[in-house]
């Protein structure tokens, strides 16, 4: 339903903010109404306010708790605080009211088994949440297995690096890696100062907590060779000599050292020997003999390999490599894929290295992880991720796994590089470090399978389902999911009782029926202990869980449980119960028949996907196990899109899509208020009157015209919903306007580099000589074309690959196919001259390419004095688009500039996500194609 009228512009004035001039307040927790992806940015405008908000901190030292001592501490100035934890389904499991005494309230969730909790507490107005872990005691033998480590940056925690050791022994590891810089010890040649280096401390310290350390001889030194990594004999000499003395100054603490880190990348190696495996042995030898000459028998890992890079290995075997270390290292990431399709490569790493005659050298992974920043995955899928990637590694030959890494090493969530960590930083509101689910799921599984060796994979008849086998006989320990995208069922044949503990480390007993257990499963790992005979997938289970694709966190949610008793089932008596998200549901089945019956499940708090699981019992008797997924979605959400409605003179509107994601009952809204801010100033507000009605499950759509937006600039759109019973809610997300003409036609405004792009150089900006100009998106109905003309008193080109010709002057841009923030596609292409010849190279290609020269792609770049003039055109398919596109995609530019002149690179951004390395379409304008 699309509504043009009843538009209600506003006067444009300032954002006042407590009857000041200021900046907008912020929208904080009402984004909960949003769908699509929103960033915190301001909106001007705030709701009438019941009561002055109070103080409430969150002041416990730590999150991560052992059974029974999940204590938490708040700050406030009220008289109590009242709070609630809710679980990893969004349910209530406990609550209750703390007294504030001397400014402090205590929390009392000592009840709370293993598992994963969001605290909300509210003091007056004011709430915070904070996110805690609770796991079961070490039974003490977890430490000896050194399967399991992280990495950390130690120096980067705010001073909390030895807490989090506490953390990282509370979880089960064993292993910690970390850099240990070169350049910070030896600031005078055959000099080696460690007391002001934070290693010092904290690789004593991790040995008193049961905790091994891995240091990374790392990096370079500006005493040699320039500061770069080592190559010249007198540079790898010393090298040799400080990874020698990092061994022996450590060695009552740890006798391993790392030679170096990903060197087959020019992200880490910026050598004059170059990032092959022949450059590689240099180090490698270096330093093999030095260190056991210090400490004989010290373990010195090689490789370090960035990516599992088969040919780079082979040729590092060739020349002799695995004499000069004591184990092989690799690195490899791959997000999002999950781990099975990311490691694949990993067999065959392990296969050729043990046909150059290293049958039983230890292989380790020393770097793998899953980002949850805003392009990366969830923390949820973060935390299936993690068990089911070192399973899968032990179960390819690895006989190490690190995770990178402990903590986000920062605060974007734009950034992947801030959100690798399994722990939050600390904020104002929230002072400890919060773990993300992984830290739980972790600590389960190091609780699970640890000093159980690997021992095989079940054959379930099905490719889809990974049963993996650690220990032996009875102390068998099965890892069992599923890869499939839908949970599906297994049966066990068993003998007895088998207890099944899943991912969060909630434990349950089933008994066979028939000698046969029937187990839903999904992509979430669940530990089996017991004897088991045999695993077999089933298509059509005995017992069935179904729930709605989508559901709501303001609604019950209709299920449907399902027993089927015809031939070939379980045999079960009647009647059964489900025991489901803490309800339990009797169902009569009758032999020979279906049974279905409909039930009301409690919603969740939480939105996102939702696995609901269950047990199905015969009284107080186990006997199988039923999962289902849903997607729980806010009740109202809210997108805004830009519509340009003419290209010259420009013109535009802004979208409002109001959807109603109830089921049972409509949104009635009295007003919606709308708002286009730039910086802290309207540029564009009006309403659109009431009553306004969205019926149960569908959508509304209200244009506005913006008439004082300008093309190509960054703006906050929002919205207030206003409602009957006064609550007046806030939306909100930033957005832009961009109109791409065909190709030819240049009546519109272009990209003014300079102006409209982020300028940044580390050496200093000289001005407009050094870098301005224009650039012009086109289209034609083959592919998007960029027209640039490039003020640049230097061309300078170093790259002599197009693969890196982001390393001299260059344009790299990047599309999404839809509006930013709603497509996790990201394809990012660049044009240079390299070797004097224009080409184009694409670095993340569309889903099934691969990285290289782009297809279809030309480029004419030709040089008039100063300005270097580009015409790159790229064909849709080559960015990811079926055609031409009909609505707003993303877009974002670079304009690279290197003048070889001592400043380094620098370059001029519109939009954000591929100078920073985030690769982020949330950073990415819209734009819109026009006639």
């Amino acid at each position: 339903m699309k509504k043009n009228g009843m538009i209600r512009p506003g006067p444009l004035v300032p954002a006042r903010v407590a009857g000041r001039p200021g900046r907008p307040a912020a929208w904080g927790a009402a984004a909960a109404l949003l769908g699509c992806l929103l960033v915190a940015a301001p909106l001007p405008g705030t709701a009438p306010v019941a009561h002055a908000a109070g103080a409430l901190t969150v002041t416990s030292p730590d999150l991560l708790f052992v059974e029974g001592q999940a204590k938490i501490t708040l700050a406030s100035d009220e008289a109590s605080v009242a709070w609630k934890a809710v679980d990893d389904q969004g349910l209530t499991v406990a609550s209750g009211t703390a007294p504030v005494s001397g400014g402090t309230a205590t929390i009392d969730a000592t009840g709370l088994g293993s598992g994963y909790y969001t605290l909300t507490a509210t003091a007056a107005a004011t709430t915070r949440t904070a996110n805690f872990g609770v796991l079961t005691a070490l039974a003490g033998h977890e430490q000896q297995d050194p399967r399991f480590g992280t990495g950390i940056h130690y120096g980067w925690n705010d001073g909390d690096d030895q807490k989090l050791l506490r953390s990282v022994k509370l979880m089960g590891m064993h292993g910690i890696r970390s850099d240990i810089n070169w350049s910070a010890i030896e600031k005078t040649a055959g000099e080696y100062t460690w007391s002001n280096y934070s290693t010092d401390q904290h690789i004593p310290y991790a040995k008193t907590q049961g905790l091994t350390a891995l240091p990374i001889s790392a990096y370079r030194n500006p005493l040699y060779d320039n500061n770069r990594t080592p190559a010249s004999d007198a540079a790898l000499e010393a090298y040799g000599k400080y990874t020698a003395a990092v061994v022996e100054k450590y060695q009552q603490s740890t006798k391993e050292v790392e030679i170096y880190n990903e060197y087959n990348s020019t992200g880490f190696n910026n050598g004059t020997c170059g990032i092959t495996a022949d450059c590689y042995l240099g180090l490698l030898k270096a330093s093999y003999g030095k260190v056991h000459a210090k400490v004989p028998d010290a373990t010195v890992v090689g490789g370090a390999l960035a990516g599992l890079r088969t040919d780079w290995l082979k040729r590092l075997y060739a020349i002799g490599g695995l004499k000069y270390m004591d184990a092989l290292s690799v690195h490899e990431y791959g997000y999002p894929k999950p781990p099975e399709e990311a490691l694949a490569e990993l067999p065959q790493v392990r296969a050729d290295l043990d046909a150059a005659g290293g049958e039983n050298f230890p292989l380790w992974i020393t770097e793998n992880g899953y980002p949850t920043h805003s392009d990366g995955v969830t923390p949820a899928v973060q935390a299936e991720y993690l068990p089911r990637a070192q399973i899968f590694s032990f179960a390819s030959g690895a006989n190490r796994y690190y995770w990178y890494d402990l903590t986000n090493d920062g605060t974007d969530a734009t950034n992947k590089e801030h959100n690798f960590g399994g722990f939050k930083r600390p904020t104002a509101e929230v002072k400890a470090w919060q773990p993300k689910p992984s830290v739980v799921t972790e600590g389960v599984l190091i609780r699970q399978i640890a000093g159980r060796s690997y021992a095989g994979r079940d054959d379930a008849g099905s490719d889809a389902v990974r049963s993996y086998r650690f220990g032996a006989g009875a102390d068998t320990v099965r890892a069992l999911y599923t890869t499939a995208t839908a949970p599906g069922t297994v049966e066990l044949s068993a003998s007895g009782p088998l207890t099944v503990t899943d991912q969060l480390g909630h434990a349950k007993t089933y008994v066979p029926s028939g000698g046969k257990i029937q187990l839903g499963v999904d992509g979430k790992v669940l530990y089996v202990k017991g004897t088991v005979t045999g695993v077999r997938s089933v298509a059509s289970p005995t017992f069935s869980l179904e729930l709605p694709e989508r559901t709501n966190t303001e609604e019950p949610v209709a299920a449907v449980l399902e027993v089927d008793r015809t031939k070939g089932r379980l045999p079960v008596s009647w009647p059964v119960s489900f025991r489901v998200a803490g309800e339990t549901y009797h169902v009569t089945a009758g032999p020979g028949r279906v049974t279905r019956k409909t039930v009301e499940l409690p919603t969740s708090a939480l939105t996102g996907p939702r696995s609901v699981s269950g047990t199905v019992a015969l009284g107080p008797v186990g006997i199988g196990r039923v999962t289902a997924d849903t997607e729980v979605v806010p009740p109202t959400e809210v997108a805004f899109d830009p519509v340009v409605e003419k290209a010259a003179p420009f013109a535009a509107g802004l979208e409002i899509t109001v959807t109603n994601n109830r089921v049972r009952s409509a949104l009635d809204l009295t007003e919606l208020e709308w708002q286009v801010t730039e910086g802290t100033a309207y540029v564009d507000r009006g309403a659109v009157d009431g009553p306004l009605e969205v019926g149960a499950g569908s959508s509304a759509s209200y244009t506005v015209d913006t008439r004082n937006v300008k093309p190509w600039n960054r703006y906050w759109t929002a919205a207030y919903l206003s409602t009957p019973d006064g609550a007046r809610t806030p939306v909100g997300t930033w957005n832009g306007w961009g109109a791409v003409q065909p190709a030819g036609t240049d009546t519109t405004t272009p990209i003014d580099i300079a102006a409209q792009g982020n300028l940044y150089y580390a050496g200093g900006y000289q001005g407009a000589a050094d870098l301005s100009g224009t650039i012009r998106p086109q289209y034609t109905d083959a592919g998007l074309v960029l027209k640039g003309e490039i003020t640049d008193d230097v061309l300078a080109q170093p790259a002599t690959t197009a693969e890196n010709m982001w390393q001299g002057d260059s344009i790299q841009f990047a599309v999404t196919p839809r509006l930013p923030g709603r497509s996790r596609q990201y394809v990012e292409v660049g044009a240079s001259l390299v070797g004097g010849r224009p080409q184009v190279y694409t670095w993340r290609p569309p889903p099934g390419r691969t990285a290289g020269p782009t297809p279809g792609a030309t480029a004419r770049i030709t040089r008039d004095g100063t300005t270097t003039h580009y015409t790159v055109t790229v064909p849709w398919s080559s960015l990811g688009l079926s055609g031409k596109p009909t609505a707003s995609i993303g877009l974002g530019i670079v304009v690279n500039d290197f003048d070889n002149d001592g400043r380094g690179r620098g370059w001029s951004e519109w939009g954000t996500g591929i100078a920073n390395n985030s690769k982020s379409p949330t950073g990415l304008r819209a734009v819109q194609l026009t006639d």
